[in-house]
């Protein structure tokens, strides 16, 4: 019986050695398994949720796991940071730099000469103000002598003269240039003169523009705004609603006309020159190709 009892727990031992044999074999295979289901290690994964692990360091364990041919102390430099474009910003000229110093010490020192108007202040002021002005006059003498120099640079050669000899001889040829001007726009276009037979400046006007009339041979029509006529426009027109469609609220009033066309233009109001009418009637006759872009009143 004894030798029974013992061949019982020689077969139960081995049988518990035999099941932990085969627990440890399972475990391996499961192990490696997994090892095999792991990515290559050329191909390094990253783990889009990283977990903390009992050490407390997020995914630690599971990136050791997935690059574990790196090690703990695994270290990479740092990608070099980007270069920055070169500077395109010109520097300043040291003229330019200068310049806008003596702009601003000049405003400092006009500010606190204004807020403190003492004898110092003031002063310090006038003497840099000179200083400025000084540099202001050699700029322009320089800039005469080179206009002196460069005729195309030159504005009174190019247009209205600056001297008074010149001035005569400019005007002369202008006059004569419009005289020619407002002979041949007489063919074709007249005046319309408004005015009150109790106005004084009507009484004055109405002899330059009679003789204006007779020089250039440009036809006037004469309205008369209360009936009442002038000594030069004896057979002057009333009223007949003209007034109001040329809008003639001041008097004298003077407009030009082309009958053809039924287009009228203002010449002006008030008290005019010869000379005035003059420039002005040539003047719109110079205008006559700019009709279409700029078209005067038509008469209904």
């Amino acid at each position: 019986m004894l030798q029974t009892l013992l061949q019982n727990s020689c077969t139960r031992s081995l049988l518990v050695a035999l099941g932990l044999t085969a627990c440890l074999a399972a475990n391996s295979n499961a192990q490696s398994e997994k090892a095999d289901q792991a990515p290559p290690d050329d191909i390094p994964a990253v783990d889009p949720a990283p977990r903390s692990n009992a050490l407390g360091s997020p995914g630690t364990a599971m990136t050791y796991w997935r690059q574990h041919r790196e090690g703990w102390f695994w270290y990479r430099d740092p990608l070099p940071p980007k270069p920055r474009p070169p500077s395109t910003t010109p520097k300043k000229p040291k003229d330019l730099a200068d310049f806008e110093s003596l702009q601003q010490r000049l405003e400092e020192l006009k500010r606190v000469a204004v807020m403190n108007p003492s004898d110092t202040n003031l002063l310090a002021y006038m003497r840099f103000q000179r200083m400025v002005m000084d540099k202001s006059q050699v700029f322009a003498d320089r800039w005469q002598r080179l206009v002196w120099s460069a005729p195309d640079l030159d504005y009174g050669l190019s247009g209205r003269p600056t001297n008074a000899m010149a001035i005569n001889v400019f005007d002369d040829q202008q006059r004569d240039r419009d005289a020619q001007t407002v002979r041949t726009l007489a063919a074709t276009h007249g005046l319309i003169f408004v005015f009150r037979s109790d106005c004084p400046f009507c009484h004055r006007f109405a002899p330059i523009l009679k003789r204006f009339e007779q020089d250039y041979g440009m036809t006037v029509l004469a309205i008369s705004l209360d009936g009442g006529t002038l000594p030069d426009y004896p057979d002057a027109r009333p009223d007949n609603g003209m007034a109001a469609r040329l809008n003639a609220t001041a008097v004298p009033a003077l407009y030009l006309t082309a009958p053809a066309r039924r287009e009228i233009r203002p010449v002006g109001f008030g008290l005019m020159s010869m000379s005035d009418l003059l420039e002005r009637v040539a003047a719109l006759a110079r205008d006559r190709t700019d009709a279409a872009t700029n078209p005067g009143r038509t008469l209904r």
